[in-house]
């Protein structure tokens, strides 16, 4: 079903003339200047976008819709365009230095699995859940809850309280027999 034609309504053209003077500006605002009501503004910027004379760009769930008139398509330069070098590709990275990404979600005890990962890497080394997270791109305290989990299961070993560190429970016991 076609949408109706807009009327060369007095409202029509004063929301249009106050949309030239206000590009980006809500129904209210534009009702306000055009000195229309809010909701015969915002029916007649409705149907004015349908017909593609008005663009609306919607906003978050509280935000108002920001309205503009379409603009001109730009003039084509007939010149060639400039030549410039092919960017060249960034050096891949060792999967060794990437950091973890810290997107989605993990699966039941993937995050212990990756504490575990982290202080093993590291023997002989207290870390704190806030370093572990830092390494790890997750949220410290939930490093923080995976660590005591850990402690209690005996996979790691809290070394300090104030602050909390932690190392490795087999890292550790080498570690002393290193020192003997």
């Amino acid at each position: 079903m076609a949408a109706a034609l807009v009327p060369a309504t007095p409202a029509a053209e004063a929301l249009l003339a106050a949309l030239a003077d206000r590009p980006g500006a809500t129904a209210t605002e534009l009702a306000q200047a055009a000195e229309v009501g809010r909701s015969t503004a915002a029916k007649l910027l409705t149907a004015l976008a349908a017909q593609g004379r008005v663009l609306r760009q919607r906003s978050g769930r509280r935000a108002p819709d920001r309205w503009t008139l379409p603009t001109a398509a730009p003039i084509q330069d007939p010149s060639p365009p400039p030549t410039t070098p092919p960017a060249l590709p960034a050096e891949p990275i060792p999967a060794a230095e990437q950091p973890p990404s810290g997107a989605g979600r993990l699966r039941s005890g993937q995050l212990r699995d990756l504490v575990v990962g982290c202080l093993t890497e590291r023997p002989g080394h207290a870390l704190s859940p806030t370093a572990i997270a830092k390494r790890l791109d997750r949220s410290a305290g939930a490093v923080a809850n995976a660590l005591q989990v850990l402690a209690g299961q005996g996979a790691v070993t809290q070394t300090q309280t104030t602050p909390r560190r932690y190392t490795i429970a087999a890292a550790q016991g080498s570690h002393t027999d290193a020192q003997r």
